[in-house]
Order: C-alpha cells, then sequence, then structure tokens
C-alpha cells in the first residue's frame, strides 16, 4: 500500500456462508483483524470437527497485524481465534464477557506466550495510528455485544457486527440508537451490515417473548425437562434459571463448554443463580422427574455430544422417558439439518414431547429482519454499502433492501470471501483477491486436515474399501491365488463369479507389473492399485478405495 490513505477491507470468511466470520481492515501498512469464527462442516466432511478461515493472507502478512477486535462471544466469532493466535502474537480487544468466552476457548490450547487480552467498554474509543475505533453497544443472543465505527483517512466506516432491535432486552441493555444516529449525522463512508436474517419479513422477536413460553413448558411439564441451547446464549440460560428457581427445580448442567461458560458468566456478574440449585448429571435419578431439568449442548446435532448420546440412549447417568420433555432452543445452523431431525425423531420415538425450530418453537433468533436492516440504515444512511455475515441469497436480499432505502446501486459492492475492497478517493471498488478458503480441524489431531485426507474419507463412506492380498514367490516368481477383503463395498448379483474375475485380473496384471518392474513392491502396489480402479470403474461404475497388499515368500 506505500504510504497512501487507501483503506482495504479483505474478508476472510463469513461471506457467501454462515459462519467462520473474519474481516481485515487494513490500511497505512497496518492489519486489525475484526472477529476469527468457525464453522460447523456438513454431513459430507466426514471426522470434521469444525471449520476455520484460511489465513494464508494474514500469516504471509503477519508483521503488519496489530490487533484482534472482537464484536462479540458466539462460536462463529471466536471459534478460530487459538489457531490465529498461535500463529501471531497481538493484543486481543472485546467487552468483558467476550473476552471471558475468548479466554475459556483459549485455555483449551497451549501457548508459549499468553495472547494480551484488553477490555473495551461501549462508547469506548481506541487508537490504532491513523485509524481509530468506536464501539457501540448492539442486542444479540449473547450479551455484551458491540459494532464498531472506524473513523479513517477515508471518511466512518461501520461495521454493524451481529445485531437485531429489541426493543424489550432481557438484560436492559439497548441497541445504541443515539450514536448510530449521531454517526448517520457525521456521514457514514461505508456500511458492513449483518445480513443472517436478510429474507425474513418484519421483525425479530425479542429474547424475553420466550419467557411466558418457556414457562409454561417447564413448570406444567409432568416428567423430567431436557433443554438444549448455546452454551453462549446466557440470556436464554438464565431465563431457565430463573424459572426452575421459581418452581424449585432442581438443574443438571451437561457438556464441558456449558459448564465453563456458565461458571465465567457468573464469576463476571452476567448470570445470578442459587448455587444450591444445581446437582450433578449422576444424582439426576435421585429426584423426582417432576423437580429436574437437564441444561445442555448439541442443538445442532453433534453426533458427541450428553443431547445426541442421550437421544440414542447411550448416556449413563440417566435416560428420556415417555412423559419427558425435550427443548431445543436454538435455530438450525445450515447444513445441521439431517443431524437435527434424527435427534427430535429419537426422542419422539422414546415418548418425549419435543418442541424444536419450526414447530411449537422455543427459539428466537439474534438476528435482525428486514424491517430492522431498514431501521439501521435510515439511521445511518451509508453512502456506501457492503452486506457481510450471509449466503449469497442473504447478502443479494440484503443489497435489494439497501437500494430501496435509497443507497445508489452502483455504491454497493457484494463481495466474496478472498475480495480485496479498496476504499479511495475513487470509490469502493473490488480490485483484487487473496487466498480465501477453509482450514478442516479434526480436533483428534488439533490440526488442518489436508484435501486428500477429506476425499479418501469421502470416497470410503461413498464406496468402501477393497484390500488385495497377494503372495508371491520370488524363487520362482510364482503367483499364489489373491485374498480379497471388502468392507463398505457392495458387489454385483453373483458376487462369488465376480470375486473369481477380480482374482483372474489381479494375478494377471501381477504377472504384467512383475515382467515390467521386477520384484519392486512398492511399483507393482502403484500399478496394481490403478488397475483395479480401472476395473471396478468400468466393469461396476464404483470405485472403492483400493489397498494392495504384497507379500513375498
Amino acid at each position: 500500500m506505500g504510504k497512501d490513505n487507501s483503506i482495504r477491507l479483505i474478508p476472510i470468511g463469513g461471506l457467501g456462508e454462515i459462519g467462520k466470520n473474519m474481516m481485515l481492515l487494513e490500511y497505512c501498512g497496518k492489519i486489525i483483524i475484526i472477529d476469527a469464527g468457525m464453522m460447523f462442516p456438513d454431513d459430507q466432511l466426514h471426522g470434521i470437527d469444525f471449520i476455520i478461515p484460511d489465513i494464508s493472507y494474514v500469516l504471509e502478512n503477519r508483521e503488519k497485524v496489530i490487533a484482534v477486535i472482537l464484536t462479540h462471544g458466539h462460536e462463529d466469532h471466536i471459534g478460530a481465534l487459538p489457531y490465529l493466535l498461535k500463529e501471531i502474537n497481538v493484543p486481543v480487544y472485546g467487552t468483558k464477557l467476550t473476552l471471558g468466552f475468548a479466554k475459556n476457548r483459549l485455555e483449551e490450547h497451549s501457548f508459549l506466550q499468553q495472547p494480551e487480552l484488553k477490555e473495551i467498554h461501549p462508547r469506548q474509543v481506541v487508537q490504532f495510528g491513523e485509524v481509530s475505533a468506536e464501539f457501540f453497544r448492539v442486542c444479540h443472543s449473547i450479551a455484551d455485544g458491540v459494532g464498531i465505527a472506524f473513523y479513517t483517512p477515508q471518511g466512518i466506516i461501520v461495521h454493524s457486527g451481529d445485531f437485531k432491535v429489541d426493543f424489550t432486552p432481557i438484560d436492559g441493555n439497548y441497541l445504541d440508537f443515539q450514536k448510530l444516529t449521531e454517526l448517520g449525522e457525521k456521514g457514514i463512508h461505508v456500511l458492513l451490515s449483518d445480513s443472517t436474517n436478510a429474507e425474513k419479513e418484519g421483525y425479530t422477536p425479542s429474547e424475553s417473548k420466550l419467557s411466558g413460553a418457556l414457562l409454561e413448558t417447564i413448570a406444567g411439564a409432568e416428567g423430567r425437562v431436557l433443554v438444549a441451547t448455546f452454551a453462549s446464549n446466557i440470556h436464554r440460560i438464565q431465563q431457565v434459571f430463573d424459572i426452575c428457581q421459581r418452581e424449585n427445580k432442581k438443574i443438571a448442567i451437561l457438556g464441558m463448554s456449558m459448564e465453563k461458560n456458565i461458571a465465567m458468566a457468573k464469576s463476571l456478574g452476567y448470570l445470578a443463580f442459587d448455587e444450591s440449585s444445581i446437582i450433578s448429571p449422576e444424582k439426576v435419578n435421585s429426584y423426582k422427574r417432576s423437580r429436574v431439568v437437564v441444561l445442555t449442548t448439541g442443538s445442532q446435532g453433534e453426533p458427541m455430544s450428553a443431547l445426541s448420546r442421550i437421544a440414542h440412549n447411550q448416556f449413563r447417568s440417566f435416560e428420556i422417558e415417555r412423559g419427558d420433555t425435550v427443548i431445543l432452543s436454538a435455530s438450525i445452523i445450515p447444513g445441521n439439518e439431517k443431524t437435527v431431525s434424527k435427534i427430535v425423531n429419537s426422542f419422539f420415538k422414546r415418548g418425549a414431547s419435543v418442541f424444536y425450530e419450526g414447530f411449537e418453537d422455543m427459539h428466537v433468533s439474534g438476528h435482525a429482519s428486514r424491517e430492522e436492516l431498514k431501521l439501521l440504515l435510515a439511521m445511518t444512511r451509508p453512502k456506501y454499502f457492503i452486506p457481510i455475515h450471509g449466503e449469497l441469497r442473504h447478502l443479494i436480499h440484503h443489497s435489494n433492501l439497501a437500494k430501496l432505502m435509497g443507497v445508489k446501486e452502483g455504491n454497493i459492492i457484494i463481495a466474496e470471501d478472498g475480495d480485496v475492497i479498496v476504499v479511495d478517493e475513487s470509490g469502493v471498488n473490488i480490485t483484487e483477491n487473496v487466498p480465501a478458503g477453509n482450514i478442516y480441524i479434526d480436533c483428534r489431531n488439533d490440526g488442518d486436515i489436508k484435501n486428500s485426507v477429506l476425499r479418501d474419507r469421502q470416497r470410503l463412506a461413498n464406496n468402501g474399501i477393497v484390500i488385495v492380498v497377494v503372495t508371491v514367490s520370488g524363487a520362482d516368481r510364482g503367483i499364489f491365488e489373491p485374498e480379497i477383503v471388502a468392507r463398505g463395498f457392495v458387489f454385483p448379483h453373483k458376487p462369488e463369479v465376480f470375486i473369481s474375475q477380480v482374482k483372474l485380473f489381479v494375478m494377471k496384471t501381477v504377472r504384467d507389473l512383475m515382467r515390467k518392474y521386477g520384484n519392486t513392491p512398492i511399483n507393482m502396489k502403484i500399478g496394481l492399485a490403478e488397475a483395479l480402479r480401472a476395473y471396478f470403474k468400468k466393469e461396476i461404475g464404483a470405485a472403492p478405495v483400493v489397498v494392495p497388499v504384497i507379500v513375498e515368500v
């Protein structure tokens, strides 16, 4: 960039997808990172626990990075933080609760040097060289969320963070209408705004709307109640605690992230409850069923979560029985519909009453719907508009709203991950691209899983595996009848006939390979695997993973 005053906005994640939100603000040889989130995998990514953004551009420019700013404590905004901070050591700015949740996340990883966590407050201004950042309060489905107004050489750039307009918030902290209107009066050059609910008409209901429905359901339950929600949804958790205290019910907490977040939120003053109301999962069966509420994570159907194990009767401490109530108090993240549906059906099969998104809903969104998005545009009146946080359809719907609210069509930028959006005297334009893909995390290895491994897992899942063991005599170059072991592979109508044909093909191929390479096992294995894959593809249209084993005697 040299010494010019241009600003570069670079989304590394969160545009064209739900989750793994990460935005760079680059200026005068410096970079500020806004959020570092993760995303849940779909069911085709076998063995993958979550996905984080490709941070190769950040690492290539690590000497420029001066800060990370977190807008709030949801996993899709802080989940990648440990992986980022293992590579770069810079201060992390966030509100008290956000940093508390970030600290929980960081404690799961080992650091040579502990990152510096700097607490900020709404209306506070922090100077970052030629750019300053002012934070303003937003309402969301987690406490302590903020948006950011950057004062730059090119004018004011506002990043909304995740937000909704809640006129009756649980904690009494409203969206900062005054600050947003004040910024609009000063003149906002660029607005980047949350697009998650840009398809939804009207207003997103208030979190307080749930109080009556939750009270009625939990208080009126004849059996045990199981409530699954995000571990970061402190307002929802507080409502459950309040109801249990009022109804004299005991609470069992399941899930490490739930336990850690509740402990952190209570220690920071964001949760209030009587410790005597908490019981261990092992004590659940010691109380009358109608007196116990179980609070757990796993609302997205994660296979190893407590909720999933309870649904499939694999949880040791207790079981869900006929007459119990299950409340999935969270929206289903796109891609998780099938796994959540399986859990819902399992609970129905056990005779439970189940409340879930789309039917007898016990959840309200934390994201602004169309009328709220229009209200933000009306308050801020930006010259340029960039929709963020959403799939392409969400971004386009949001851009159409901006046009309706008076933003010129040529001043609306629909970007994708990796686009470099330059803000300078000529306007706002996408000029180039930087690497911005996915890093796949398998927690058993605590690292990036390469695409080749994913392809192998997908092939194993789709087509199975065939192991071919061939014994050859080194002395007379003889070949014994091969053994064939198949798993997850479906043979044709007459498997014994097909296996005999495969054995003949293997013996012929091995002879040809021995003539070509001699007794060189590695070349024979590679050649046999390639030949067998082609054979299976031609004969039956399947391409299993082929593992040849050459044994010399």
